[in-house]
């Protein structure tokens, strides 16, 4: 197990993990404490009674964008809320 070298860059500490596995440095390392922490605010969960056939059409049009029907629609309700102001 070696010494964990100085890089001149950041193009050559890529080429060096690319060819190193870090557990062969853990030696070289200290641990430390990580927060993680959710930048998202939190979304308040409602329920919605639509018709099936109207969440059919939710879906083949949020399929075409790639995205989930759910997603979709709160799209289009952030949407209309800016347009109201």
């Amino acid at each position: 197990m070696g010494r964990l070298p100085k890089f001149k860059d950041d193009r050559e500490e890529a080429e060096f993990w690319d060819t190193h596995d870090s557990t062969e440095f853990l030696e070289d390392t200290e641990p430390v404490e990580v927060t993680f922490v959710d930048a998202r605010p939190p979304k308040k969960q409602i329920s919605l009674r639509l018709d099936p056939d109207v969440i059919e059409r939710l879906k083949a049009i949020a399929a075409r964008k790639g995205i989930g029907y759910q997603t979709l629609i709160r799209m289009w309700v952030m949407e209309r809320l800016a347009q109201e102001g």
